[in-house]
This record gives C-alpha cells, sequence and structure tokens, in this order.
C-alpha cells in the first residue's frame, strides 16, 4: 500500500529490527461496515492515550514523523479495517512507515508506547494455521478455499488449468468459469460392458476424477505456500482421495461433510475447530518432549536460562501462559534477562519479556505457543523447548 502504509500477514522480524524509536502499537476491535462510527471513535480514543504516553516519554521532536503516521492511518481506518465484524486492527507506527494487520480475532482495545513494537496480541496471527484451504470435494466436483479466523473467499483457477480440465474431460467440461463445477458423472458415464456394476463405473471415474485434482491441487494451487489443507468431504470420498493424495500438509483431521451443503458461519467454525485440535495436538507433543528433555538440558522454565537460548538461537518452542506478562525484557547480544517491579492496580505501561521472548523466538523461526496457565510446567509463566 502506499504513502507509508504496509499491510502485512506474515510476521517478518527485517520489518521491525530496524525501527527507530519511539513506537506506537494500536489494537482496536472492529465491528465491520454498520460499526464503521463506533471504530473510528474508538481509535481516536487510542490515538489521543498514545500521544500522551508519547508527550510523557519523549521529546516532541522525536515523535513529529509518529504524529503524522497515526493521522494517516485515522484518515484512512475505514480501508485499512476488515469489512467484516469480530476482528481487530492492528496499527504498528514509527516515524517513517506504519504496518497494519487485519486480525480475524478480538485483539484490544491497547495502546503501547515503547522502543519496540508491541506483538504479543499478534501471536495468534502467527500461529499454525491463522492462514489455511479448504478443498471441498464430492465425486464430480470440487472447490478450493482460502480461509483464516473470520473470513473464506473462494479461489479462482487459472485459465490454462480450466483448459486442461476440459481436454481430460471432454464429456463433462460444462463450459464455466469458477471452482471447476461438474455435470453429475452419472449423466456422462462412459459405455461399460460386462461384469462391472454401475457402482464399480462411479467409483472408477470418481477416482480418475480424484487423481486430477489432486493433480491441480499439488501443481498449481499450494505451490509456493506453507499454509495446510483441510479436506471437506463425505468419509467415503475422504478415504478414497486420502488413498491416491499427495497434496503437501493436508491436515489428517478433516470435515467429514459435503461442502455444498454447508452454509459459509457452520463452514467457517469447523475449520477453526480443526485448526485448534492441530495446534493443541502439536502444543502437547512438543510440552511432552519438554517434559523429557529438560532434566537433559534440553529445555527449561528458567527465564535466564530461556533468555541465553534465545540469544544462542537454539529454542524450538515457546511456551507463554495467556493472560500473564512479566515487566522486563532481555539483552538481546548477552541474553541478560532484567525484571521491573509490577505495577499494583494498572494497566501494564513499561516493557514486557514475553513479547520480547515471543518476537526473539519469531525471528529464529520458533513456534511460539500461548497455553492455559495451567498448561505452562513450572512457575515462571514461560517455558522453552531446544533444539539440541
Amino acid at each position: 500500500m502506499e504513502d507509508g502504509i504496509s499491510v502485512l500477514a506474515d510476521f517478518d522480524s527485517a520489518l521491525f529490527e530496524h525501527e527507530e524509536p519511539p513506537l506506537v502499537s494500536l489494537y482496536l476491535p472492529t465491528h465491520g461496515r454498520a460499526g464503521a462510527e463506533e471504530d473510528r471513535i474508538g481509535f481516536k480514543n487510542l490515538v489521543e492515550e498514545a500521544r500522551g504516553k508519547l508527550a510523557q516519554e519523549f521529546a516532541h521532536r522525536e515523535h513529529t514523523g509518529v504524529d503524522a503516521r497515526l493521522d494517516e492511518a485515522a484518515a484512512r481506518l475505514e480501508e485499512l479495517a476488515s469489512p467484516a465484524p469480530g476482528g481487530s486492527l492492528a496499527v504498528l507506527a514509527g516515524n517513517n512507515r506504519t504496518y497494519v494487520y487485519q486480525l480475524g480475532y478480538e485483539a484490544g482495545p491497547h495502546a503501547f508506547v515503547g522502543e519496540r513494537f508491541y506483538l504479543r496480541p499478534l501471536l495468534k496471527n502467527f500461529a499454525f494455521g491463522s492462514r489455511y484451504f479448504l478443498l471441498g470435494l464430492s465425486a464430480d466436483r470440487f472447490a478450493f478455499v482460502h480461509g483464516d479466523f473470520g473470513s473464506l473467499d473462494r479461489v479462482e483457477l487459472p485459465d490454462h488449468v480450466l483448459d486442461e480440465f476440459s481436454e481430460e474431460f471432454p464429456l463433462v467440461y460444462d463450459g464455466t468459469e469458477g471452482a471447476l463445477d461438474y455435470s453429475s458423472l452419472e449423466n456422462h458415464l462412459p459405455p461399460y460392458h460386462g461384469y462391472k456394476s454401475r457402482n464399480d463405473v462411479r467409483k472408477e471415474e470418481a477416482e480418475k476424477f480424484f487423481q486430477h485434482v489432486n493433480k491441480v491441487v499439488t501443481e498449481y494451487l499450494v505451490q509456493g505456500t506453507e499454509l495446510p489443507v483441510i479436506l471437506v468431504s463425505l468419509p467415503e470420498h475422504q478415504t478414497a482421495f486420502r488413498r491416491i493424495s499427495t497434496v503437501p500438509r493436508l491436515l489428517d483431521e478433516g470435515i467429514e461433510k459435503d461442502i455444498g451443503g454447508m452454509e459459509a458461519p457452520e463452514l467457517l467454525a469447523d475449520a477453526k475447530a480443526v485448526i485448534e485440535h492441530v495446534r493443541e495436538a502439536r502444543a502437547d507433543e512438543l510440552l511432552g518432549k519438554l517434559g523429557d528433555a529438560a532434566p537433559h538440558g534440553g529445555g527449561s522454565t528458567d527465564l535466564s536460562a530461556i533468555g541465553l537460548a534465545l540469544v544462542e538461537r537454539k529454542v524450538r518452542a515457546l511456551f507463554v501462559a495467556e493472560g500473564a506478562y512479566i515487566p522486563g525484557g532481555f539483552d538481546e547480544e548477552t541474553g541478560e534477562v532484567f525484571l521491573f517491579e509490577r505495577e499494583p492496580h494498572g494497566r501494564f505501561q513499561g516493557p514486557e519479556l514475553a513479547d520480547a521472548f515471543a518476537r526473539a523466538a519469531l525471528a529464529q523461526d520458533a513456534e511460539v505457543f500461548e497455553l492455559a496457565p495451567e498448561k505452562i510446567p513450572g512457575d515462571s509463566g514461560m517455558a522453552a523447548l531446544y533444539r539440541y
């Protein structure tokens, strides 16, 4: 996006490492087009809160660029915010540039000012499955859908793929552009003679179609992405397609329903449930590894040890307790951890150790999990599993 605003989807540490303070991090729950005025007022309040903190902590000449960036974001708020309700807008502003994330979940309202962007509310957005594909499949048609926490968008196929399909299935291709919706194969079965039943023929034709769907998804639709794929189809089609599938990152758990009979809210809810199950299983697996490795130096719940491991770039997974904050930070060159006194009865205002640890972990491609406090071993509120 022009005018110094970049709308991002993924974490890129390079975007944040070179930003000079002061830096402002705003998180606004959004209410869609119907709540545009409410969002405008809410964002205005966050900006005023941030400017009050800037005035307290920095000289005016140090944040004139930030002021201009905040004005620019406020003027374009309706354009920047997602049109769907139930999400949030993250605005990270420095003197030279603004980074924006459209989140499919509620975060905030928060206004942070400091020497670093505050990224912890973004952890869910950077976690596994925050974006995914749905492959809706029946015996004679398929649809490919991109999803996130708050929306689903149908993926249109390149024209040359449509042409290729028309050559493969000249009798059943209906000639309409879209997601390759086919007339029922039952109406176009080739003549078979001998012992094969109509059901056998139908299965053979479906398998041919599944082979072709597998080829298109693998070679065109998931190329260059790392997104997981959720299969949406009846149980018998789940089994048949998985038998021949070479689709990378096709999740073991699918949605055993006919996508053609599902409304978008139901499909979105089922997709999010699959992602949550996979995340929970992954977290439990790595926590189990931590339990085995920690006694042998392969992990720790000690904050000083985690800080040193992050500097040595050997953290494989970081676990953070939900809702907890630890006022403090760490030296990214030495790993030394420093803690501040907790502020009684007040909103957190200063640097926070979990945020600093999470940023460093993401920068070295570690997995970061925010979990219920009772799932985090030890009593520090954080734990780390090492790579070696």
